[in-house]
Parts: structure tokens; sequence; C-alpha cells
């Protein structure tokens, strides 16, 4: 008896699961293997110091710390990118797996992660 061969057109391909960009588990991954600084304070006297490579801010960050980092950016030649986290200051700080808020994470080094993606979305 004959077996049949099965088709590579017979598999369901509607059921593979797609992979979508998870911020969190790259900020962690980012947070691990390269370097990043975290809080208001830390991160706005290192931002006239030097460059960072990317500013992520949480959703609740205070309007005058926007506008603060918004005016040392326009200062620079190359403007650096800021990214929008969706979440609030206590999800930003539990991507971190730190037990308090933060607000305002500064990336010098991306590491092992694949946050630079974030620049080609443009949120």
């Amino acid at each position: 008896m004959a077996k049949k061969k099965k088709d590579s057109m017979d598999i369901d391909l509607s059921r593979k699961k797609k992979k979508v960009f998870d911020v969190d588990t790259n900020i962690k991954v980012a947070f691990k293997t390269g370097e990043i600084i975290h809080g208001k304070n830390q991160v706005l006297r290192k931002l006239r110091e030097n460059k960072y490579k990317m500013i992520i801010v949480a959703n609740n960050c205070p309007q005058e710390i926007l506008s603060e980092i918004n005016y040392y950016n326009n200062l620079l030649e190359d403007e650096m990118f800021i990214y929008k986290y969706k979440g609030s200051s206590w999800d930003l700080g539990l991507a971190l797996a730190k037990p308090y808020m933060i607000s305002i994470l500064g990336i010098y080094d991306y590491g092992d992660s694949a946050l630079e993606q974030l620049k080609s979305k443009k949120n």
C-alpha cells in the first residue's frame, strides 16, 4: 500500500503565532545587558553631559519633565529618539523589575535587546 504524502499546501498557517514586539521584555534585556539610567534627576543630569541613544518616557510623566527633555533635545545637533511608553510609571518600573515608579529611562547601550526597532515604528 502506498502512503499518501502530505503536501505543504495542506498545512493551516492561520494558527501560526505571529511574533509581536514586546517592549517590556526588551527593556528587561537592555537593563541586564546594556546600559540604562532611570530616574528623573539622573537622566536629566546625564542628558546635559552627553547624549543618549534613546529616552523612554511613561505616559503619565509630568509635563514639566517632558518639556525639559524636549528643550535639551532641541539643543542637540542630531536629535535623539524619545519613545512614549504605553503604560504608566508603575508599569515602567515593573518592566525593570523595580518595586517603585519610574517615569523616564535613558538608554546609552541597547545590549542584546531589540529596542532599536522602536525607532522605525515611530509611535
